[in-house]
């Protein structure tokens, strides 16, 4: 009796370990179910915003697109009130529509920024503070070193008296409102031309990854012959010459002077007159000399205007595509580049508190002339300037003009502008900088070498990635 009441009062005394075992997983449970919602709740607004970015980024190259179409149809239209003007022999309408074409192909380009920005924020999409002081300090760039005289004469020429003052005063205005869609092919002047190596974003990726495949595939052999920042060509300096064109959505046009019967019999001209809504005879034109007179007619760039090699499968960038590009839409030119950044705010603990998504999108105005032959490109007619665009399409991004510009990435301008130079001369300086620490480590002779050694073990394993090995870049953050 004695023992058996003391091991039943022993077991009284000792509370049972079962029950705080429970209150420990109970709790661990809990936890990580708090952690699964947080994270849960994390990637739906990584989802949401992914969208809301996409959404906007596309919307704001085709607001931009849309502006650059109608900025064509117009400079169309004015080229053909030209011809009318000279028809009517009034010398001051000629030169009201010669300044107006000049003002057009910048402030068309403009409008475009500016609706593409509204778009964006449309969209729910923030004003990005960086890209806003760097457009804004490119306003006083244009405004001061643009507009700088040497010898009496400017170094940028100016396409109207006081172009640079007034170009200047509208980027300040877009700036002041807020940049929330920085223009990513944008080419402006003041930067050396597009082409060197140490231009070329993807060398950087490369090296930051040790991605020894690009190496392989665009740049065989730079990492047995490099052996010192010597070893780089010098970079091209900013060409002095015409500047017609916008550097931000540029239309691609450029004004030329010659008789226009260069470009055009005077029964064809009538034809494209009375096409657009006008009056005209071949009779009317001839004799008012309208055929003989040297006046300044805009046409398409053809450097801007060239065939589009890119978006088809023996292109340079072998982009797929079904079937092959209607003959009236095989024309690269003039289209809008746009990329946006949006900020996500994370609440699972542990990780970082903000977030990135990034997306880039590019949209181009489409068009054709109409001839009795069908459907003809919209600079089909000697390259002068005719209302044709009718629509726009978003298009794959590197497929773009200017799309390797990345002008939108103000960390990649400001050492475009301010440390290439320098490091051609001295090697590599900024830390701070990250471009600049990617020249630091290409410079480390054994970074090169392992790169060497790998691709001698494994460069069959090398291949263009499907669907547009472009050595720009690409993948989700881009629209394709």
């Amino acid at each position: 009796m004695k023992g058996s009441a003391c091991r039943h009062a022993a077991c009284n005394c000792q509370p049972p370990r079962r029950a705080g075992q429970a209150v420990v997983f109970l709790l661990l449970t809990l936890t990580a179910l708090v952690f699964v919602l947080l994270f849960n709740v994390d990637l739906h607004r990584v989802i949401q915003r992914k969208n809301q970015t996409q959404n906007a980024g596309d919307a704001a190259a085709l607001a931009a697109a849309r502006w650059q179409g109608a900025s064509l149809n117009l400079a169309g239209e004015l080229n053909l009130m030209h011809v009318l003007a000279l028809a009517a022999q009034n010398p001051a309408a000629v030169d009201a529509i010669t300044n107006m074409q000049a003002r057009l192909c910048f402030t068309g380009p403009m409008t475009a920024l500016f609706a593409s920005q509204i778009a964006a924020k449309n969209n729910q999409m923030y004003v990005d503070e960086a890209m806003t002081a760097f457009l804004r300090e490119h306003a006083e760039t244009v405004r001061v070193r643009y507009a700088a005289s040497f010898d009496g004469s400017l170094f940028f020429n100016e396409p109207w008296p006081g172009a640079w003052g007034q170009y200047a005063d509208m980027l300040t205005r877009i700036a002041d409102a807020g940049i929330a869609a920085g223009p990513d092919n944008a080419q402006f002047f003041i930067d050396p031309s597009y082409g060197h190596p140490l231009m070329e974003k993807a060398f950087y990726e490369a090296i930051e990854g040790a991605n020894w495949c690009w190496f392989h595939l665009y740049r065989r052999g730079l990492l047995e012959e490099y052996e010192s920042f010597r070893y780089w060509p010098p970079l091209p300096d900013v060409d002095p010459g015409a500047y017609s064109d916008s550097e931000i959505f540029g239309l691609g046009l450029r004004p030329v002077e010659l008789p226009i019967k260069n470009l055009f019999a005077a029964d064809a001209l009538a034809e494209s007159l009375r096409g657009a809504g006008f009056t005209a005879d071949a009779a009317m034109l001839n004799v008012t000399n309208v055929m003989d007179a040297h006046e300044i007619w805009y046409v398409y760039d053809p450097g801007v205007w060239s065939a589009w090699s890119r978006i088809r499968p023996d292109g340079e960038d072998s982009f797929p595509v079904t079937g092959q590009v209607r003959p009236e839409y095989d024309k690269a030119g003039a289209d809008a580049v746009l990329r946006v950044n949006a900020a996500v705010e994370r609440v699972t603990p542990g990780m970082e508190s903000r977030g990135q998504v990034v997306w880039t999108a590019a949209a181009k105005p489409f068009g054709y002339l109409d001839s009795d032959s069908g459907k003809q490109r919209a600079d089909a007619a000697a390259g002068f300037v005719l209302p044709a665009f009718r629509n726009v399409r978003l298009i794959p991004v590197d497929a773009a003009s200017g799309s390797e510009n990345s002008s939108s990435d103000v960390e990649w301008v400001r050492h475009v502008r301010s440390h290439l130079r320098p490091y051609l001369e001295l090697g590599p300086r900024s830390a701070a900088c990250r471009y600049c620490q990617a020249l630091a480590v290409w410079e480390k002779a054994a970074f090169r070498q392992e790169g060497s050694e790998w691709l001698s073990q494994n460069s069959h394993l090398c291949r263009i990635p499907a669907g547009g090995g472009s050595r720009r870049g690409g993948g989700t953050r881009r629209g394709h």
